[in-house]
């Protein structure tokens, strides 16, 4: 072979090595550009969006009575919003909305443990766009403190016991006496008075065993934590 067309034969195979070389860069170039022209999208999960902040105020009447003779805890009830709740000066649950609650607590009174006692928890209800919100409230007052008592840990109580129960003991001891100093003489004075006594004691605790929120009692329930969207249907609501 002559030399003009070996070194022909040479440049041939140089140029022929070099676009070998080059393919596997431009393929990458390519993909490269290609993932950049086509991101990978992840879905994002929804975050709760918080309506509401906490400590928010709720007034609610209650749709039906509740009494500690009947309720027991996890009962569902309903009660209606008496006043609008806002949030930075726009209406987020109109006047008149129902609002879903449950029975955390129901204990009737008895000689060991006082006066009756319920509470109560407020779960949710639905915004004026009609989207549900959860979040749980608890009572903090109500509409007639002189009939009720809320302590600082939502728990309602009935009224202290009235003045005039120590009067009723006190006529009921002294009948008791006069009976029984009649029928036994000086000596049924004291049995007399004690069967009195008990007999006032009886009658007082009977008439103070439970308690008993008629329909329409005013409760004042605040957030104890910021309301948010549900997605989920809310029970209660019926």
């Amino acid at each position: 072979m002559n030399r003009p067309f070996r070194l022909l034969s040479l440049a041939i195979l140089a140029s022929a090595c070099a676009v070998a070389q080059s393919t596997p860069s431009e393929a990458a170039s390519v993909a490269a550009d290609t993932s950049v022209a086509q991101p990978n999208l992840q879905p994002r999960s929804q975050e709760s969006r918080e309506l509401l902040p906490t400590a928010t105020e709720l007034r609610l009447k209650l749709d039906h009575p509740i009494s500690t003779a009947t309720a027991k805890a996890g009962d569902r009830f309903t009660a209606t919003l008496v006043r609008p709740v806002e949030a930075q000066g726009n209406v987020v649950i109109a006047a008149g909305t129902k609002v879903s609650c449950r029975i955390d607590r129901a204990r009737g009174m008895s000689r060991l443990r006082g006066r009756p006692v319920l509470i109560l928890r407020a779960t949710g209800a639905r915004d004026t766009s009609g989207e549900e919100l959860d979040f749980i409230a608890s009572v903090v007052d109500t509409g007639n403190p002189r009939k009720l008592d809320v302590d600082d840990e939502g728990r309602i109580r009935g009224s202290s016991p009235n003045p005039m129960n120590k009067v009723e003991v006190g006529a009921l001891t002294g009948a008791g006496m006069v009976t029984g100093a009649v029928i036994a003489g000086p000596e049924g004075l004291l049995i007399g008075g004690a069967a009195g006594a008990v007999t006032a004691t009886g009658h007082i605790l009977g008439k103070h065993r439970d308690l008993t929120l008629p329909s329409g009692t005013e409760l004042i329930f605040e957030l104890d934590s910021p309301a948010t969207l549900a997605h989920g249907h809310m029970a209660g609501m019926n």
